[in-house]
């Protein structure tokens, strides 16, 4: 089902993403039902050797009337490119992901409002529902790629809930020179939007703060212009080539 959000509400930040690459955005609160939604994910069967629960759904979106108009696309496996992605668990691995059980258009089109976007182009937006757990088990890897781009025009990492963790400090990283440009740890409904065709980024692994267990809550924001869109068969072909079967 479609959803409409309004556009033009804009949050200003020392930082310009237009010069820079990255900026600093406040998100939504998000309500009770939101939150709890990070308390039904199913585990990431892809790597099992952390303790990582995650959804995802994949959107058709555009700007009318001043609208932004946000449609889940038919469900696929998602795929990101061996260029990018070097785990062998990851890169070219078609991964199954079960969808979103609420409506994220008002966290997508907050983001949409801070990026210099075209309202006359149409997008592909991924959204990814993450928690990484940290517990005796389990280390909390929180980027097991090490750094990285997405393989996409946009990314953002927007943080719900940190429950009970220190570290997850986010990292934006000029590529040639692997010198960090931005370093922050995001606090609880504080996004990051990044040029990820112009920069890599990384989070440091969460750790408890008191006791044995902690947890951060994530949603990692993926967009495309329609026409570079990373979804459908012919993205799926181009990505998996060389993925060791």
């Amino acid at each position: 089902m479609k959803a409409a959000v309004k556009c033009g509400e804009e949050f200003t930040q020392p930082m310009s993403f237009e010069s820079d690459g990255y900026s600093i955005i406040e998100m939504p609160e998000l309500n009770h039902e939101e939150l709890a939604s990070f308390n039904k994910m199913p585990r990431d069967r892809h790597s099992l050797q952390r303790h990582r629960t995650i959804r995802l759904t994949q959107y058709f979106g555009y700007c009318e009337t001043n609208q932004w108009i946000f449609a889940p696309l038919p469900k696929r496996h998602y795929v990101q490119s061996l260029e990018y992605i070097k785990l062998s668990e990851a890169g070219g691995v078609p991964r199954y992901r079960e969808q979103l059980q609420i409506d994220p258009s008002s966290l997508i089109a907050r983001v949409m409002d801070n990026l210099p976007v075209d309202r006359a182009e149409l997008f592909h937006v991924n959204v990814n529902q993450i928690r990484v757990t940290v517990n005796k088990t389990f280390k909390g890897v929180t980027v097991p790629e090490g750094p990285h781009r997405d393989g996409h025009e946009y990314s953002v990492i927007a943080v719900a809930t940190r429950h009970n963790v220190c570290g997850g400090e986010t990292q934006v990283i000029e590529p040639k020179t692997n010198h960090i440009v931005f370093r922050k740890t995001l606090a609880e409904n504080e996004a990051i939007l990044i040029d990820d065709e112009r920069y890599i980024h990384f989070a440091s692994n969460i750790e408890a703060s008191h006791g044995e267990e902690g947890y951060r809550d994530i949603w990692v924001i993926e967009i495309n212009r329609w026409k570079n869109r990373a979804y459908g068969p012919l993205h799926d072909l181009t990505s998996c080539k060389g993925a060791t079967k």
